[in-house]
């Protein structure tokens, strides 16, 4: 039964079980960032932290890994920050590090010299294997464990959301508007922001479903309104409107909120936040992958990629406007480059 005494669902059930079961464990995974703005007393600072965030992306990418390596990386990178004091000179040693761990963690093959190579870290691979055991041992890292991470609720309210929507028939609706790229994407460019590395993941989650399904709903509202402009004054019954019909998940909504304790200073001050990440995004202040690599090609590499460089002339240029010589310099200057008679040849 939920809080309106109506039947809940097997499939529901299921998923608010799991629910529970990673709100009890939230906490234990939370970091509590206390970086400053500036440096002060030679330590890492927030900009920096997100700096590594990005770059930890761009290797999510480069090696073409799944979204959970990269958010357990940025769990244990935020996590041990959290515990140590760091210098500014190890902040990209415990990055990759946390990177390497995560990769580890999901199965993922990943070589530690060639990560070192491809990440510049400025470290051998031995300091990675020495920060990552040092990482593992500060944070009672047991193989096999599993952080809950802002991803893990995401996915549980993704489903929980779509089955809802099945359930009002509007399953395919709700497919089409929220796909789970989309929503990971969006979810990774909050994660490399500083601003929301403190704030509980299944409020982040949330609050970025919510405003996604804002948005979709708006674009919908905003189509039905140009097809009803454009009929020829018919009018067009509002309720039946995809839009309204989605709006009845925004009920399911508060339903959530109720089962994680989501006071509404906490989701509008989270919202304010993550809306602001959002705009940025979506103002395309910040790429979807964010280049911070300096890539550095050998010589060899460079003349594979650029096979026209033989093609270069090396003829000097013609320069215009030269005064021709007078016919008088021509002789002197073909005098002096004879030979002397007497010289042997």
């Amino acid at each position: 039964m939920d809080s309106s005494g109506s039947p809940v669902p097997d499939a529901i059930h299921l998923l608010l079980e799991q629910l529970q079961e990673a709100l009890v464990l939230e906490i234990k995974y939370q970091p509590n960032l206390q970086l400053p703005v500036t440096t002060q007393n030679d330590e890492i600072t927030i900009g920096a932290r997100d700096g590594s965030a990005h770059v930890l992306r761009c290797l999510k990418v480069w090696y073409d890994l799944p979204s959970d390596v990269f958010f357990i990386a940025i769990n244990l990178m935020d996590r041990f920050l959290t515990k140590m004091k760091a210098r500014p000179k190890h902040m990209a040693c415990i990055s990759v590090s946390s990177f390497h761990i995560a990769a580890v963690q999901m199965a993922q093959s990943l070589d530690a010299d060639h990560l070192v190579s491809i990440s510049q870290c400025k470290c051998t691979g031995g300091d990675l294997k020495r920060m990552s055991e040092l990482i593992r041992n500060k944070l009672e890292w047991a193989p096999g464990t599993t952080p809950i991470t802002a991803l893990t609720f995401l996915r549980l309210f993704n489903v929980m959301f779509h089955t809802a929507a099945s359930q009002l028939g509007l399953g395919d609706l709700y497919i089409s508007i929220a796909t789970e790229s989309e929503l990971l994407l969006r979810l990774e460019m909050i994660a490399c922001d500083g601003i929301c590395a403190s704030l509980r993941p299944s409020i982040v989650a949330l609050v970025l479903l919510c405003t996604y399904l804002d948005s979709a709903v708006n674009r919908l509202e905003s189509n039905v309104d140009s097809t009803s402009m454009s009929s020829s004054g018919s009018a067009i019954d509002s309720t039946s409107a995809p839009a309204h019909q989605m709006l009845r998940l925004v009920e399911f909504a508060g339903e959530l909120r109720k089962m994680c304790k989501i006071s509404d200073e906490d989701f509008y001050s989270t919202h304010k936040s993550v809306s602001a990440i959002l705009s940025k995004y979506n103002a395309q202040e910040q790429t979807p992958h964010r280049q911070r690599l300096v890539w550095r090609l050998s010589s060899r590499t460079a003349r594979l990629l650029r096979p026209t460089d033989k093609f270069t002339s090396v003829l000097p240029v013609i320069a215009e406007h030269t005064p021709v010589p007078s016919p008088s310099r021509i002789r002197k200057n073909r005098k002096f480059g004879r030979r002397h008679p007497n010289k042997r040849r």
